[in-house]
């Protein structure tokens, strides 16, 4: 069965323009036009992915991913205009876990969408595997429930995947460039994606967020220590 594709933009012709590119493409699309529509698509259709507009007439994406993270892991592609950082950035605290900008590259747009399928296949696919741990951090790949100092916590997909990797490293420094390598198909997604994904998971396991003690960042790269 071809993977669902749920896309949400108020408007027609650039839904037209998403639906044509991935239907090519052989996914499964369905379409919705506002907040209300996406919520309510999301719920019946179970899609395996959604490309959630920021700006839709009856509310904001923002907090349509974050209702929707309540109650579900689907995975969330925000798309934004390429000036609005700062709501870029708030779509991936909410919860989203990729964006991409407007004006649409579509064959950029397919490329997020085919990553994001392929790391959850690949998830799909392996067996359960225990803990593992270095330096004090410890994860359950298959719950990614992280625990430090006592402290537990859950990640979301991508979050988990990167401690995985920093986990693996023992210690080594990973550049963004090679945790993009891993993340996504071209290794060539925005690494600011990955920086807003690593300040969550410190806020998630460190006690203080702003200096953090577990997950540092110099000599290159990222580790754990």
């Amino acid at each position: 069965m071809a993977p669902t594709i749920l896309v949400v933009d108020d408007d027609a012709a650039t839904r037209k323009m998403i639906d044509t590119a991935l239907t090519q493409s052989g996914f499964d699309v369905v379409n919705a036009g506002t907040a209300a529509e996406a919520v309510s698509a999301i719920q019946r259709e179970d899609p395996d992915v959604v490309l959630l507009d920021l700006i839709l007439p009856d509310g904001d994406g923002v907090e349509v991913c974050r209702e929707v993270r309540e109650y579900s892991e689907v995975s969330i592609i925000m798309v934004t205009a390429k000036r609005d950082l700062t709501d870029r950035l708030a779509g991936l605290d909410a919860g989203a876990d990729d964006y991409v900008t407007k004006p649409l590259s579509i064959g950029e747009l397919v490329a997020r969408v085919k990553s994001l399928l392929r790391r959850r296949q690949m998830r799909e696919l392996e067996e359960p595997r225990d803990e593992i741990a270095w330096a004090g951090v410890s994860l359950q790949p298959a719950s990614r429930v992280v625990s430090v100092d006592g402290r537990e916590a859950r990640l979301n997909e991508l979050e988990a995947e990167i401690l995985e990797m920093l986990i693996a490293a023992k210690g080594q420094p990973l550049s963004l460039a090679q945790i993009a390598a891993r993340v996504w198909d071209d290794g060539e997604g925005d690494t600011m994606v990955l920086r807003t994904h690593i300040a969550n998971i410190r806020h998630k396991l460190e006690a203080d967020p702003a200096n953090p003690a577990h997950v540092v960042d110099g000599d290159g790269g990222y580790r754990i220590v």
